[in-house]
């Protein structure tokens, strides 16, 4: 009986082996089948004439036509040959549709995005299209359909044993959304001040609530303020109480640009680099499109015909988040409150039956159901109503994204803002002519003093600067005006990045493209050398605290990978932020377990050390004290991790950049979609690279997933990094080639001095045809 019984175990263990591998390779030959075509012709329907994409040795596309419309047809064919599966789940999000193709775990995230409204904002984007913009995006969706009727969809399909469906206008206006949606700040500060107003006295809610430091440089400086305002108007639109600025902004970005007097050459210099959420693929995609006004270079959003970052032959530009605060989350009686009802329908896999929510309406937005969104902090007899600029209809942001593609001069590239709602950018400009400036587009409120909003800024009273008198412009996240702006301008705003840029700046008298590119990777932290004098003074008790606190005292402030001190800082900040405040927070505490630098800074440095009294002890502990206990319990926990010899710790071992992928953590093929490289800085350095203080792990989850320096002397020696590659097929040479290149800031070239048609040697050609 035992023989027979470990025969039908061998069996069937022979039987599961023959069929995990006759899976495997039909898996395998199916990732094969749906690799992207790079050379050769293709004949394809939709196509009006021929077009031509030119893949470089990065994977750049360089793309040609007869016409605009068989270059954006080419585009939304090598987008979806490259990012299908991306545009897809962006495309869901914004209209809610996830839990069709992923199941039941993804309601939730379906309810909130069908709550918010962007799915009819999505309807108002495409009705609000401009002729040449609708032609473009009719054009690149038939190139997106002709790659999909190709069949051999992207491997994630095959591994979800799903079928894309094809593309549509709308879906490229959601592409718009999507960007509003996921940019646009003012919520979190609304839900943070909910959940606190319970636990802290006002003036400690003051304190934790953080605003902008005096010491903490502005974007426009005065003088240029009141050359383009004037004197200081007083108007009685006094900021309300509740739009303090919290100095802690993850979704940042880093850009600068100098005048040719404080260029080498003589022209403008211009670096950008947009700090978003680390993914498999990036967010975007490098391309060069000839046109018929000219080439276009730098970073399109795939599941749209345009670059949003970039350069084309008059000019350079570059964007980075103004934090405004443009969201708010207001708690309303219900009594009395005047809504109106829209069902949704959202269909779910694996279920027969749909999901069905009714979601109420105001005059001033949509109502939170707290079974899909958490409003603790908020009185529970009453109802939060969101009111956003986001879902404002007259969004005409694909518009201007186009018209700053064809601008030719500082006034286009202006105009092209007009009818822009959201999302709010910093826009920094340089012009072969030698032009530098600075504006932004958008929906700001301005509110009484209840809060209410009044009405916006109006477009001509943006703050907008052109060939400031200093020759220099920093936008980091940092604040954009002081006082001198009329206006108010409350937000969320970063002061550490800026402050070491322009002190980088001032290095030297004259720039270059190396000396810019070495400011993108710095990793100095302005933070760190603002509490060392102060964290110096710890009296740790331990011999690994003592240790690790002597290697602080030689120590600079730069995080680098190759040595102990950033993990040493990171390791003791974590714990040392809990220490601070958590005793304080009580229940409310959960909800902050996450770096507040400036209100670090204030308590360690300023007027707040009252911080450092643990309230649940009768004693009375110094910063000194608390911040010894800190070191000691963040030492103990490292060494568990990493070994008790300090000198072998690594930055670079423990904080790695992580490429996350939606199918990352499933089971055998999830491992080849996900991208991992060690990586320098944290949150505060100008080469950003924030990790999350609730997760346990010092994985970067968020930085510079595009980095650009453009040499406005000329635009070929223009400089270009994406990560971790151009392709989103895991078996392409360019899946992740790039991302060690990336975290080493090496860059690359995309020239427009050589023909698509006629490429160099090396360069992979496809040629399209209509038929």
């Amino acid at each position: 009986m035992t023989k027979w019984a470990i025969r039908a175990g061998l069996a069937l263990a022979v039987l599961a082996l023959v069929s995990f591998t006759g899976i495997t390779a039909y898996v395998v030959e199916r990732f094969h089948a749906s690799r992207p075509v790079m050379s050769g012709a293709l004949a394809l329907d939709g196509l009006g004439g021929t077009a031509r994409i030119a893949r470089d040795a990065n994977g750049v596309a360089h793309i040609a036509g007869e016409s605009d419309a068989d270059v954006f047809f080419a585009l939304g064919f090598t987008h979806a040959s490259e990012r299908f599966f991306q545009m897809d789940t962006a495309r869901r999000f914004v209209r809610g549709r996830l839990a069709e193709l992923a199941g039941a775990d993804l309601i939730a995230e379906d309810a909130r995005t069908r709550t918010l409204g962007l799915e009819q904002l999505t309807q108002d984007v495409t009705a609000r299209l401009s002729v040449p913009m609708r032609a473009a995006v009719e054009a690149y969706t038939a190139g997106v359909n002709a790659r999909l009727a190709q069949g051999r969809p992207a491997p994630e399909y095959i591994l979800l044993r799903a079928r894309p469906e094809a593309w549509s206008v709308e879906d490229s206006a959601a592409m718009v959304v999507f960007l509003a949606h996921y940019l646009a700040m003012g919520a979190d500060e609304d839900m943070e001040r909910a959940r606190l107003e319970a636990m802290l006295s006002p003036q400690r809610l003051t304190e934790f609530m953080t605003g902008y430091p005096d010491w903490a440089p502005v974007q426009l400086h005065d003088d240029d303020i009141r050359d383009a305002f004037g004197p200081v108007r007083v108007r009685p639109l006094p900021a309300p109480q509740d739009a303090l600025s919290q100095a802690d902004n993850p979704p940042g970005s880093n850009a600068w640009v100098v005048s040719g007097g404080h260029s080498a050459t003589g022209r403008p210099l211009l670096a950008n680099d947009p700090h978003l959420g680390l993914s498999t693929p990036s967010m975007w995609y490098l391309t060069r499109l000839e046109l018929s006004n000219g080439p276009v270079i730098g970073a399109s959003l795939p599941g749209a015909p345009f670059i949003v970052l970039g350069r084309n032959a008059h000019g350079a530009w570059g964007f980075t988040n103004t934090g405004f605060d443009v969201i708010d989350h207001i708690a309303r009686p219900r009594d009395g409150l005047e809504t109106t009802g829209r069902t949704e329908i959202i269909h779910v896999r694996g279920r027969r039956d749909p999901v069905e929510i009714t979601v109420k309406e105001t005059p001033e937005g949509p109502v939170l159901d707290p079974a899909w969104f958490d409003l603790s902090g908020f009185p529970s007899d009453t109802a939060v109503v969101r009111r956003s600029v986001v879902t404002h209809p007259d969004n005409r942001v694909a518009d201007g994204v186009f018209a700053i593609m064809q601008s030719t001069g500082w006034e286009d590239f202006v105009e092209a803002g007009r009818g822009w709602t959201a999302p709010m950018q910093n826009m920094l400009y340089a012009g072969v002519d030698g032009t530098t400036g600075y504006a932004t587009a958008g929906l700001l409120p301005l509110r009484d003093e209840d809060g209410d909003w009044t009405g916006f800024i109006a477009f001509e009273d943006l703050p907008r600067i052109v060939n400031p008198r200093g020759g220099v412009i920093v936008s980091a996240n940092n604040k954009i005006a002081s006082d001198a702006y009329p206006f108010p301008l409350p937000g969320q705003f970063d002061p550490y990045r800026a402050a070491r840029i322009e002190s980088l700046l001032a290095e030297r008298e004259l720039h270059d493209i190396a000396s810019f590119k070495a400011m993108q990777m710095d990793v100095t932290s302005e933070h760190a050398r603002r509490l060392l004098p102060v964290l110096l003074s710890a009296t740790p008790e331990s011999q690994l605290g003592v240790s690790a606190l002597a290697r602080l005292e030689r120590w600079d402030g730069t995080l680098d990978a190759d040595g102990p001190e950033g993990l040493i800082f990171s390791a003791w900040l974590r714990v040392l932020s809990a220490a601070i405040w958590m005793d304080e927070l009580g229940p409310a505490g959960s909800w902050f377990v996450q770096p507040r630098r400036v209100f670090l800074d204030e308590v360690l440095t300023g007027e707040a050390s009252h911080w450092c009294d643990d309230v649940r002890t009768d004693e009375i502990e110094t910063c000194a004290v608390t911040a010894g206990l800190a070191l000691d319990a963040a030492m103990a926990e490292t060494a568990a991790l990493f070994g008790r010899n300090i000198d072998a710790w690594r930055w670079g071992e423990a904080h790695q950049a992580r490429f996350a992928h939606p199918l990352s953590d499933i089971p055998v093929f999830g491992r080849m979609f996900e991208t991992r490289t060690p990586v320098p800085g944290d949150g505060s350095t100008v080469n950003v690279h924030h990790f999350s203080y609730a997760s346990g792990n010092y994985d970067s989850v968020h930085a510079a997933n595009f980095r650009a320096v453009y040499d406005l002397a000329d635009l070929n020696r223009s400089r270009f990094m994406t990560a971790p590659g151009q392709s989103g097929h895991p078996l392409s040479p360019h899946f992740r080639d790039l991302a060690e290149r990336w975290a080493a800031g090496e860059s690359f070239e995309i020239r427009d001095d050589w023909s698509p048609s006629d490429p160099p040697e090396g360069v992979k050609l496809l040629t399209l045809t209509g038929r």
